[in-house]
């Protein structure tokens, strides 16, 4: 469990500022009839986008708005995941001490 830990938190940073570069430092915008198509990913010089792909591209841009409320529930449990995994385990140990039935000392005695 401890490696798991130690695993995500190097992980999901990583995969956060890979993420916020790839949508920062690669942006670009096409015109296609018109209408200016801005999206991202990583490309050398000049390119140009099938219908298909640019039919793709406003698809997910569509569903990443349009799923704003669902978003947030699966962030917030995402959320509760990660507190979950970010609690330490503590382990209790109580030592009994055992009752005899040789009491050394008079009543009351409490075992």
């Amino acid at each position: 469990m401890e490696k798991l830990r130690s695993i995500i938190r190097i992980f999901l940073p990583l995969l956060f500022i890979t993420y916020l570069g790839g949508i920062t430092l690669f942006t670009h915008s096409h015109v296609v009839n018109g209408v200016i198509i801005v999206h991202s990913h990583p490309f050398k010089g000049e390119h140009e986008h099938t219908e298909v792909q640019l039919e793709t591209i406003f698809y997910l841009s569509s569903f990443i708005l349009s799923s704003l409320p669902e978003l947030l529930t699966a962030v917030s449990a995402f959320l509760f995941v990660l507190r979950i995994l970010g609690t330490s385990l503590i382990e209790r140990i109580i030592y009994v001490k055992p009752c005899s039935s040789v009491n050394l000392r008079a009543p009351p005695l409490s075992c």
